[in-house]
């Protein structure tokens, strides 16, 4: 017999019945408390990735309404519906409710033009937001978004200039 049989033929023995009732438990207890800590963890993130997901999609609609007018050459106005709606559109002007025929179609938008937040997240402040020709906002605005489970909320700021940002809620909007 050679050594390395010999140390396998040692490892094994068959009167080894695996784990006791002891260990299971102890194992088990280890688990439980694993998961005890970690699913409110999770929980949380999630939360905040929702919150700020909601946030970045007003984010890229209102650089696609900047976009807009600054390539097209016309102001554009988005117009927001907060909550049970929770959605937002574009129109060609300043004029809002948008007109019927200048209401801007395009992907992720219906028939007329609205384009829903996902994952249930809402709009809680939605003042109307224009854009001029040269993409600068007429007036600077924030944007409230929050999540499903309204444990937390973003503000998107737009400031004269037209830049947008995503920030705490309160912060200063310059």
């Amino acid at each position: 017999m050679t050594r390395n049989t010999a140390i396998l033929v040692r490892a094994f023995r068959p009167d080894s019945a695996g784990f006791t009732v002891a260990e299971l438990l102890v194992l088990l207890a280890v688990v439980s408390i694993l998961c005890a800590i970690g699913f409110p963890l999770y929980l949380s993130y999630a939360r905040a990735q929702e919150t700020d997901g909601a946030a970045r999609v007003i984010v890229v609609s209102l650089n696609q309404a900047r976009q807009l007018a600054v390539t097209r050459g016309v102001s554009y106005s988005v117009e927001t519906q907060t909550n049970p709606n929770n959605r937002m559109r574009f129109c060609s002007g300043t004029v809002v409710p948008c007109p019927g025929g200048q209401v801007f179609t395009g992907a992720e938008t219906d028939g007329s033009g609205w384009r829903r937040l996902e994952n249930s997240s809402r709009i809680t402040l939605g003042p109307t937001i224009t854009f001029s020709s040269l993409g600068a906002a007429t007036a600077a605005g924030v944007l409230r978004v929050q999540n499903s489970s309204a444990t937390g909320s973003l503000d998107v700021c737009v400031s004269p200039s037209g830049r947008i940002r995503v920030q705490g809620v309160g912060a200063a909007c310059p």
